[in-house]
């Protein structure tokens, strides 16, 4: 018997990282694409996109990922709009991170010096293309190393899966641990895991990302 919770165990514990793995990559997705979007408006000269940026940045701020989460799974079907688990999951969890994302963004933009702004204007730019081409790869560089600590931040916050029915890594765990009686272990497992995820697979694809995107300004640098 204790032979095969063990085995039972472990083959859990495996479902479960990989829950966790797919489920922060995704959430990641969904942060980032929905970060740009409202930090760009966030700095919109148009002040209906500006002041909707800030309400949603200070809502989703402001409020409980898993009361958000709950709203999501439990009250949206009351309005006739129901949601799997894991779309409540990768939306629930990459809205709130994108609120804190979309502030990353709007400080990289607003920290470009104010030269190039004056530069693209005396050249013609439109403001798309000031953006595009001299804003925001600079911007880019500025608000990667956030970025990283966000984004683990993240990966903390699919624990809270459990309580839609999802089981990540955290609750796996723990019906392990429950099911053979070895707390220790298990839990020492689960700490392992976020700790490899966070710092074998977020870290080293983060600094990848920043020697990327500093290529072209070290060898400006360099001439």
């Amino acid at each position: 018997m204790d032979e095969l919770a063990l085995g039972f165990s472990a083959s859990a514990l495996a479902r479960g990282l990989m829950t966790t793995v797919l489920m922060t990559i995704t959430a990641s997705i969904v942060a980032v694409f929905l970060s740009l979007i409202v930090g760009l408006c966030r700095v919109s000269p148009r002040g209906y996109l500006r002041w909707t940026a800030v309400i949603y940045i200070e809502f989703f701020r402001g409020t409980s990922l898993l009361v958000q989460l709950y709203w999501w799974f439990f009250v949206l079907p009351i309005f006739g709009i129901t949601l799997s688990p894991w779309t409540v999951a990768i939306l629930g969890i990459g809205v709130c991170v994108s609120s804190y994302g979309a502030e990353l963004v709007r400080a990289a933009i607003q920290a470009v010096d104010r030269g190039q702004y004056e530069a693209s204007t005396a050249l013609n730019f439109s403001r798309m293309t000031m953006m595009r081409r001299i804003v925001f790869p600079q911007a880019i560089r500025a608000m990667l190393p956030a970025w990283g600590t966000l984004l683990i931040e993240l990966l903390k916050g699919t624990s809270l899966a459990f309580f839609i029915t999802i089981t990540e890594l955290t609750s796996a765990s723990k019906l392990a641990a429950d099911a053979t009686g070895n707390y220790l272990l298990f839990f020492a497992v689960a700490l392992f895991g976020y700790y490899l995820i966070a710092r074998g697979l977020i870290t080293p694809f983060m600094r990848w990302l920043e020697r990327r995107f500093s290529r072209g300004f070290v060898r400006v640098a360099e001439t």
